[in-house]
This record gives C-alpha cells, sequence and structure tokens, in this order.
C-alpha cells in the first residue's frame, strides 16, 4: 500500500524526545502537546515516533495523552533510545523496518534530525531513498554548535570520540536538508547557515506564548515605576544549564557587576549538566547573597518571575534559537545579552534588546551597568519588549507550519 492509497491524511513525526513514561501512561511535554493538539485539528491522523526522556521529570510540565482534543486519532510509537553507536547498531535494523512502513502509510512526513546516532536522521535517509517528500525541521545549527560544544570538552578520549561522531554525522545532516522538500528553520540564525542548502527553507518560530501569558498592561506599568524608583535590578535567566546556554558567562557578567558596586538580585531558572560547577563558582565568588540558582520550575512560576524582572540576561553561545527569548518578550523582560541574528530579529520592529559579542562578558556587564545609572532607558527598553512580545502567538505559528506542510508536501 502506498501513501495515496491509504490513509491520505496522516502526519508522521519522527522527532527529539517530547515525552515520559510513568507506570505505562505516557506523559507529553506541556508546550509539544500544545502543537500537537493543532495538528490533530488538522490532519486526520498524526502519528508520534521518538524515544522516551531518561528519567521522571525531564519536562517542567506535562500532559496526558487522553486531554488532547482529537487525542483517539494520535498514536505514540516510543522508539529505544539511540544517541551511542552500540544501542544505535543494536535497534537499527529493526527501527528502520518500523519507519520505512511508518513512512509508506504516511502522506505528510515531519522530521527533525538532530544529533548522531538519532532516529530522525536514518528517517531522513529512508525518505530519500523511498522518494518521498518531506519537511525537515531544525532550531539550530548543529554542526556549528556542535563543534563548540567539542571546544569545549577536556582533552581526552572522549573528546576525540565525539569528533569522530561529528566526521560522521555532519555529511549525513547535510545531505537530509539538502533533499527536504520543506525546510523550517527556527529563527534568523539557522535561516541565514541554511537558506543555501536547503531547496524550500521558510523562517518560523517556535512559540508557545497566548494573550493569557503576556503581561498585563498594569503589572507592566508597576514594573516601569518601580524601575524609575532605584531599586536594585531583578536579573532572570530561564535555560538549561549547559554549556551552549553559557552559564559560566552568565556568572562571570554578575562577578563584574558586583565589582563594579551595582545593586542587583538575580535568578537562574534550570537545572543541567553544569548546574554543580555554577553552585561551586556561586560560592569560590561570594555570589551567595546576589544569585539563585533555582533549579527546575514549574512554567507559572518562570513567568511570573520574568514579568517581575527589569532584563533577562542571557549569555547563548550556539547558533539555535532558544524559546526562553520569545517568553521574556512576551512577559516584558528585554533581551540584554549575548547576540545573534535570532535575538536582533526578535527585536528588530519593535525593539527591546541591547547586545553584546558572544563571550564578552565584560562588555555585557557595562551594558547592564549603563541601563542601571540610566532607568528612564531602562524603562523605555521594558516597554519596548513588550511591544515586541505582542506579536508574538502560538495558534499562529502553528499554522502557518500547518499550511506550508499542506502547500508543500
Amino acid at each position: 500500500m502506498t501513501a495515496i492509497e491509504g490513509f491520505d491524511q496522516t502526519l508522521l513525526m519522527v522527532i527529539p524526545t517530547v515525552l515520559e513514561e510513568e507506570n505505562g501512561t505516557i506523559l507529553l511535554d506541556r508546550d509539544f502537546s500544545n502543537n500537537l493538539e493543532a495538528y490533530l485539528a488538522a490532519f486526520e491522523k498524526v502519528v508520534v515516533a521518538c524515544p522516551s526522556a531518561r528519567k521522571k521529570g525531564s519536562f517542567p510540565s506535562t500532559r496526558i495523552l487522553e486531554d488532547l482534543s482529537g487525542h483517539e486519532r494520535a498514536r505514540i510509537i516510543v522508539l529505544p533510545e539511540p544517541y551511542r553507536e552500540d544501542r544505535y547498531v543494536f535497534f537499527r535494523n529493526r527501527i528502520s523496518k518500523l519507519l520505512s512502513r511508518e513512512i509508506d502509510m504516511a502522506r505528510y512526513i515531519l522530521i527533525s534530525p538532530h544529533a548522531p546516532f538519532d532516529w530522525s536522521t536514518l528517517a531522513a535517509s529512508i525518505c530519500i531513498r523511498k522518494g518521498r517528500h518531506y519537511n525537515m525541521e531544525a532550531d539550530w545549527n548543529v554542526p556549528i554548535t556542535s563543534r563548540y560544544i567539542w571546544s569545549e570538552m577536556p582533552f581526552g578520549i572522549n573528546k576525540f570520540r565525539k569528533r569522530l561522531w561529528m566526521a560522521y554525522y555532519n555529511p549525513k545532516y547535510w545531505k537530509a536538508l539538502k533533499n527536504s522538500s520543506l525546510s523550517l528553520l527556527q529563527g534568523e540564525d539557522v535561516m541565514a547557515d541554511y537558506r543555501q542548502v536547503a531547496k524550500n527553507p521558510h523562517s518560523v518560530l517556535n512559540v508557545q506564548i497566548t494573550s493569557e501569558d503576556r503581561i498585563s498592561a498594569v503589572a507592566l506599568k508597576a514594573k516601569v515605576e518601580r524601575v524609575c524608583l532605584g531599586q536594585p535590578l531583578q536579573l532572570v535567566y530561564a535555560g538549561r544549564a549547559i554549556a551552549m546556554k553559557g552559564p559560566l558567562y552568565w556568572l562571570e557578567t554578575l562577578r563584574l557587576l558586583r565589582e563594579a558596586g551595582v545593586p542587583f538580585e538575580a535568578r537562574w531558572f534550570g537545572s543541567g549538566e553544569m548546574l554543580a560547577q555554577m553552585e561551586r563558582f556561586v560560592g569560590d565568588n561570594n555570589l551567595e547573597q546576589f544569585c539563585k540558582l533555582e533549579g527546575n520550575a514549574t512554567r507559572p512560576s518562570v513567568f511570573r518571575a520574568m514579568q517581575e524582572s527589569d532584563i533577562f540576561l542571557f549569555c547563548h553561545m550556539g547558533k539555535e534559537s532558544p524559546r526562553c527569548l520569545v517568553e521574556a518578550l512576551a512577559s516584558g523582560a528585554p533581551l540584554v545579552g549575548f547576540g545573534s541574528d535570532y535575538s536582533r530579529g526578535l527585536t528588530n520592529a519593535s525593539g527591546g534588546g541591547i547586545f553584546a559579542e558572544p563571550g564578552d562578558s565584560s562588555s555585557l556587564a557595562h551594558v547592564v551597568e549603563s541601563l542601571h545609572q540610566d532607568r528612564s532607558r531602562l524603562a523605555e527598553l521594558i516597554a519596548a519588549a513588550a511591544e515586541s512580545g505582542k506579536g508574538l502567538d502560538r495558534d499562529k505559528e502553528i499554522q502557518r507550519r500547518i499550511e506550508l506542510m499542506k502547500q508543500f508536501l
């Protein structure tokens, strides 16, 4: 049976982990569940194939599949975890046959290659072999960011091993991008890097903002008034404590601010492999009374913190399109951090951002210090950030993706 003869309104998604399992129950990442609900409204059937998260609590918030409208037309395929040579080789034949069957039965195919030895890249190679059209989605420049992460690793056998991974994977990734019929590229950094390779590139954003998430006019007014009173700056960040998020650059910026005598209170929401290293930095530099590492937190508490903050301070080192910058703007928290085409693109129209070069904590600290000294300018920046956030809407963004897939696939 071919896709055209069969269930011709089926969408197959072969993507990174968006779920975890608990006592036989599938728990979907809440943000992904919003997208899935939109896909179920647009397609007759949706099949999601991905590995399960390693541990419980991997996502800030989850929903069970049965809570989604149209859930009876969704099917979840939990794939074994790959991401390592031995696991990938062990499962490859079985997963290749499974994906081949699913690809034959689907009319629309969405994949997201993202790492060496992942099932999404395998799905791309199957589509290429079968001559099937597919949508490839990318939210970061995988080769460039992987090289940065590799450069930060200590010398040793594991670094050599990861270099071999990159040499193996990068050609496969570029082949998947080159042969995609539609490429939905998140943010201006990814678009600029991939548009010469992808045949049909379109710039999109991963937005999970609704009208309920945006800062109210009353809260915005109160924030601006408080800022103008000259109280200590409220700095916040929300993201994983991993190398590409630049956590040590973030902390170094705080250290420089303290040395300059700038009054502030800073909070980092999110956990990760570098959290223990961050805690040591805080202790070694006597930042305990200025900085709190909050770890994982619920979505409402993170949004509340962003809406109460004066600056969303970030030190991203990779070419990616992190959703936290979108959420900060919607919260009226201006973007002050290491600049990129993506961050500048979010604020080009209405403002709300000031940026330093990646890796330059000294310049970034100077920017924050200047905003502390010029509270009127900071108040204007906060208002501009909220204005930039008004145009960011979850339903509009996901509907655009759906329309592009139906047009080109």
